[in-house]
């Protein structure tokens, strides 16, 4: 959300949503269903703004398998095959 708004400053609004890549199923079926579950009824208030800003069409949540979060090459230790396979998605590395 800060991006979208530095570059609305910028006079470049994105007109789409952001797309944000999650390998959490249950985070994705939480974020978009507005019921209240039995074990999420103790999640800080905060982070029920992500229902507002995917109703908002702001904010767009889409599975992503483990095996290809390109983020993971900057967050996680990884085995030398995940890391060249990230290195390749990331365009870091001739196919």
């Amino acid at each position: 959300m800060w991006l979208r708004r530095i570059l609305e400053v910028m006079h470049q609004k994105q007109n789409t949503p952001t797309e944000i890549y999650c390998d959490n199923k249950s985070a994705i079926a939480l974020s978009k269903n507005p019921v209240f579950h039995g074990r999420s009824k103790r999640i800080d208030i905060r982070f029920h703004k992500i229902r507002e800003l995917i109703a908002e069409k702001e904010v767009m949540i889409e599975y992503c398998p483990t095996e290809e979060q390109i983020a993971d090459i900057f967050t996680k230790p990884l085995k030398m095959e995940s890391f060249y396979k990230l290195k390749k998605m990331l365009g870091m590395m001739k196919a």
